[in-house]
């Protein structure tokens, strides 16, 4: 197994473009489109402090496979992480497999609870949304890190696959967050599995063989 990689400080764009269509916003390709300039001027000002409040930092390592048994993929250090039809399918044809985490940081959950405490119900609900949209594009950014590897290696690339989808167990989340090493970008678990800070994404994906 290689070692963690971490990134600190990941840049990024938040475009109104996205914010609008997360929020489902009808008709609207800019904040000058909406007839509702409260609206508007809402999420104008949740842009604003995703900026102020968004810290990226990710974290991703790789794994050697060794084949499947049953309904598990094996890999070095990896015990019983890749198990379910689902990660059958997607490793099975792989020789690596590398685990990501990433988090925009606790900043903008805390920006969201003060708003909604004041009663600005529609820039917190805004704000919420651009948390959302910015922890897949942190996911996003390391994905294309990891791509970048995969390709110098002369491998091709599975989907982004996380933890809870199909049949890859939530309950499989310790586990990968304790090999990727998570805490050193400052996620944790709940009880539940469920991340913190919320805004946070966990995955994997998969170096598949060349059919050369």
């Amino acid at each position: 197994m290689g070692k963690a990689t971490v990134l600190e400080n990941i840049p990024f764009t938040i475009e109104p473009v996205r914010v609008l269509r997360e929020m489902r916003v009808p008709r609207a390709r800019s904040l000058e489109e909406i007839a509702e300039r409260p609206l508007a001027e809402a999420i104008r000002r949740a842009i604003e402090r995703g900026y102020a409040l968004i810290h990226g930092r990710g974290v991703y390592r790789t794994f050697t496979l060794e084949g499947v048994e049953g309904n598990t993929v094996r890999g070095a250090g990896t015990d019983d992480l890749f198990t379910g039809a689902h990660m059958v399918k997607l490793l099975g044809g792989c020789d690596r497999a590398t685990l990501l985490a990433c988090t925009i940081g606790p900043e903008l959950e805390a920006g969201v609870e003060r708003l909604s405490q004041a009663g600005e119900l529609t820039e917190s609900y805004a704000l919420e949304m651009v948390g959302g949209l910015m922890a897949d594009y942190m996911a996003e950014r390391v994905d294309e890190r990891i791509e970048a590897d995969i390709r110098r290696a002369g491998y091709g690339r599975t989907m982004r696959f996380s933890p809870g989808y199909g049949d890859w167990e939530l309950s499989r989340q310790p586990l990968a967050l304790r090999l990727v090493e998570a805490e050193r970008i400052g996620i944790r678990l709940t009880e539940t599995n469920i991340m913190l800070p919320r805004k946070s994404v966990s995955a994997v994906i998969g170096w598949k063989r060349s059919e050369a």
